[in-house]
């Protein structure tokens, strides 16, 4: 707080300069023959001829002038006059008062589980590990920030120990990294070496060859209408969505013609698939609707087998008395042939 005239001593004891008594109350009060200004008279012990003087009764002060209650005489002895620096009271600093130099290099509570600085620029919490001013981890049983980067961004990391840096941490660009041999307790979920997640700690079912999830995608494919030689020429619309949960694929799919082209042979295929088949019964399909065939059928369906991994066979039920599927053939289909359908399989 600033103040006008001299500042105030805070906590701070001085004798004042000798004053020589004389006819007159009034006397200037000075330190090192400067003038002196008390913040109060209580601020003053004044000795009167070897007598202590009650402060605000027998004197009083007004800037840097002590006035007695009465006038002296030059046979009066004004014995010494003690000027008392104000008290020290401790309270509640301000916010941003407190700055790290008011701090003892080590700050901690002698007790088990103190947190502690340690001289070094080391946040400790005992038996509980450490934060160190390089970024590195120390302890066991650990919270711990870590400050070091590795070009991703800097991480909290929630874990038992300093191995866990490269398994489980927050970066502060808001992702979460996940590493290998991440394990969740009391429960059948864990991080699998390189990628994905493992789900064998939950038993193995009968015929299990895998319990690996180790890819998830969704994404958009062109859908074609192929014979076993030549392609159609000319669309009016081609489109198709999937989604790939570990190797199974769901595809939907939808095209409509307007040129069917040079195909030709005992076959219509769909290609243009977002991932190949696994071959012999990768999978199959159905076509919920479609116009415009050159011969009439009761339904169609889709195969998805053999050694062409690119393709997908149409079927189809002749008329409505079939009792068996053969293969659609490029003679089936016409310029303007609209299908729509669904493809389940599995990846090669």
């Amino acid at each position: 707080m600033p103040f006008i005239g001299t500042q105030p001593e805070v906590g701070g004891y001085s004798v004042l300069d000798a004053l020589t008594a004389s006819a007159t109350a009034s006397y200037t009060l000075q330190l090192n023959s400067a003038n002196f200004v008390p913040n109060s008279a209580n601020q003053l012990l004044v000795s009167l001829n070897g007598v202590i003087q009650k402060p605000g009764s027998s004197f009083t002060v007004s800037g840097s002038t002590l006035t007695f209650s009465s006038a002296l005489a030059s046979s009066d002895s004004i014995d010494f006059i003690l000027a008392m620096g104000e008290p020290l009271l401790i309270g509640t600093p301000s916010d941003g008062t407190v700055t790290s130099s008011k701090l003892a290099s080590n700050i901690g509570i002698s007790t088990t589980g103190n947190i502690a600085t340690t001289g070094s620029g080391t946040l400790a919490i005992a038996g509980h590990g450490s934060v160190g001013n390089a970024g590195t981890v120390a302890g066991t049983r650990a919270l711990t920030v870590v400050g070091a980067t590795d070009g991703t961004g800097s991480s909290i990391l929630v874990g038992y120990n300093s191995s866990l840096a490269s398994k489980f941490s927050v970066r502060d660009d808001g992702y979460v990294n996940v590493g290998n041999g991440l394990n969740l307790a009391d429960g059948n979920l864990s991080v699998a070496s390189g990628h994905g997640i493992d789900f064998s700690a939950g038993g193995n079912a009968a015929g299990m060859t895998s319990e690996l999830l180790d890819d998830y995608e969704e994404g958009t494919w062109t859908p074609t209408v192929n014979g076993l030689s030549g392609a159609a020429s000319g669309y009016s619309f081609q489109g198709g969505h999937y989604i790939k949960i570990g190797q199974l694929v769901f595809a939907q799919f939808r095209f409509t013609l307007t040129n069917k082209g040079s195909i030709s042979g005992n076959y219509a295929l769909i290609q243009g698939l977002p991932f190949n088949h696994a071959g012999s019964d990768g999978g199959s399909g159905m076509v919920n609707r479609f116009t415009n065939l050159n011969s009439a059928v009761s339904s169609l369906g889709i195969e998805l087998g053999g050694g062409t991994p690119t393709a997908a066979w149409l079927t189809k039920v002749s008329s409505t008395s079939g009792t068996s599927d053969t293969y659609v053939t490029t003679g089936n289909i016409a310029n303007n042939t609209f299908m729509q359908g669904t493809l389940i399989y599995r990846t090669g």
